[in-house]
């Protein structure tokens, strides 16, 4: 349940960039990570470390709420300053120079061994409740789903408000049609990078969840490529809809999830090395003839009429 709602919040945050505005964010990685380091610095204590650890930024020793805040700000900003020069970007640019800065802010988190703690990451990272829960993992664990899940709630809320809104309804224009919403009188530029700047700030409100919920994080876990996972559960749901990308967030980590326990099945057990390479082979056969037969995914964008103006 948990790790599903982290990738539902992130589909929703590339939901309002490329589902709605056409925006292809090939950073994901980036805002996701930027967004778990900032929560993890933030409700972290200081030393005294393990022995073997040499220790990271922090001593803040923050609530989860405050941490949260701070990650959502900081994947914001990062999200502004990266945009306003490559916006005006052609599409395709614009999809690698987001893809390159996923790339660039890993390595950072890597070498950076004094704000981050390097290749072994950010350790001991409190959860929210703990402190009432007695220490039994399972209630710990159940609180973080319940976390997570009235998250989802309140950023579904807050999103389809704002995408059923008029300033939703630019963003379907730019996405559709760039020259008519120009001629229209819209700043497209401003409304991208509004749009974009949304999406960055969801996206760092899910790396705060993730940093809370595993306790530990290392840079291995942002790898750029795994942008395009939620790229998947995107358009498995249905690009510009919001409720069908939360549906396609939690049906493909069920898939992962069952897919990759087979091979503990003892009907599986002689396939079980190749039971990961057959699951990436279901994923993209199953990809291909959605992409085929149902475009627009499993939830299609719900399309508005509104009457002409007298």
């Amino acid at each position: 349940m948990i790790p599903a709602g982290i990738f539902a919040l992130l589909a929703l945050g590339l939901n309002i960039q490329w589902g709605h505005t056409g925006l292809f964010n090939g950073g994901i990685a980036a805002f996701f990570a930027i967004g778990a380091y900032t929560a993890a610095i933030l409700m972290t204590a200081g030393p005294p470390f393990p022995p073997f650890y040499s220790g990271h930024l922090g001593g803040y020793s923050q609530p989860f709420a405050i941490a949260a805040l701070g990650a959502m700000a900081m994947a914001g900003l990062v999200g502004f300053l990266i945009a306003i020069p490559i916006l005006r970007l052609r599409a395709d640019y614009f999809a690698i120079a987001t893809l390159a800065l996923a790339e660039v802010i890993r390595t950072i988190i890597t070498n950076a061994e004094g704000l981050t703690g390097g290749t072994l990451g950010v350790i001991q990272i409190p959860r929210p409740f703990d402190m009432y829960v007695g220490g039994d993992p399972e209630v710990s664990d159940a609180t973080v789903a319940i976390l997570v899940l009235g998250l989802i709630v309140v950023v579904y809320a807050i999103l389809e408000y704002i995408t059923q809104s008029p300033w939703g309804r630019v963003l379907r224009g730019i996405r559709e049609d760039e020259e008519a919403t120009l001629a229209l009188g819209k700043n497209v530029y401003w409304f991208r990078l509004q749009a974009f700047v949304v999406g960055c700030v969801v996206m760092g409100l899910a790396g705060a969840v993730l940093s809370t919920f595993l306790r530990v994080i290392s840079p291995g876990q942002f790898d750029p490529l795994s942008t395009f996972a939620i790229y998947v559960m995107v358009i498995l749901g249905g690009s510009g809809n919001n409720r069908g990308v939360v549906l396609g967030a939690f049906l493909y980590y069920a898939f992962d999830w069952v897919s990759t326990r087979l091979k503990d099945l003892p009907a599986f057990t002689g396939v079980a090395a190749e039971i990961p390479y057959l699951r990436f082979m279901t994923i993209g056969v199953l990809l291909v003839l959605l992409v085929l037969y149902r475009p627009e995914g499993i939830l299609r964008e719900r399309k508005g009429s509104y009457p002409p103006l007298r």
